[in-house]
């Protein structure tokens, strides 16, 4: 019983130092770049869809400055008469640090997390889930998979709760490992990634108003 009532004392206090949530969720498209672009013709070549692009969704809790979340991408295309189509795919829990904080319309931010990412041999509709590696080790489709953990920045226009922005990712080659299993292929990851998202952003607009009020 004490100890449920240290627990409670101790969650009411931390969550007195983060004042205004905010909850996202976002689509978002996530194409490989060679280099982060330096020019205006190379950032927009950069946010064009590439061929190997992944899509999917993202979810963050902004927590003022502090937050977590969760993205995912996929992508299907064909692969041959062995394996019609294949999947790659890419998941990940990440923490963010947002110094304007939530409700901000300029809203820049730094992200550090951890995935996994590879390639799965799709067989039938079921297998377009969303699928844990553990799973295709286990069904035998998993043709490639790696561990990853990787550093992000980016920078969000939030328009009244409309959510517009774009993010540069970084993974380290020596940040990457394969999986445990050692008769599945090593994913190989890009080390530049540049996304682009929109989606929606709930929370914190009323408070930041009664701020600018004063």
């Amino acid at each position: 019983m004490n100890r449920t009532i240290i627990a409670a004392a101790l969650l009411l206090a931390a969550t007195s130092l983060f004042a205004g949530p905010q909850f996202r969720v976002a689509g978002n498209v996530l194409s490989p770049v060679e280099s982060i672009p330096q020019s205006v013709s190379e950032w927009d070549r950069a946010l064009l869809p590439a061929d190997d692009a992944l899509s999917g969704w993202h979810w963050e809790v902004l927590l003022n400055r502090f937050g977590f979340g969760m993205h995912y991408a996929l992508r299907f295309y064909e692969g041959g008469t062995e394996a019609p189509y294949l999947m790659n795919w890419k998941g990940d829990f990440f923490l963010s640090y947002h110094p304007m904080g939530g409700g901000s319309t300029l809203d820049p931010f730094i992200e550090f997390g951890w995935g996994n990412a590879g390639t799965a041999v799709v067989h039938s509709a079921r297998d377009a889930e969303y699928p844990d590696w553990e799973d295709r080790v286990h069904d035998g489709s998993a043709t490639a998979l790696a561990l990853y953990t990787y550093g992000a920045a980016g920078l969000a226009l939030d328009l009244n709760g409309l959510l517009l922005g774009v993010r540069v990712a970084y993974t380290p080659d020596e940040l990457t490992n394969p999986v445990p299993d050692p008769t599945v292929g090593f994913y190989d990851l890009p080390e530049l990634e540049v996304g682009l998202f929109g989606g929606i952003a709930l929370g914190s607009h009323d408070s930041r108003r009664r701020d600018y009020r004063r």
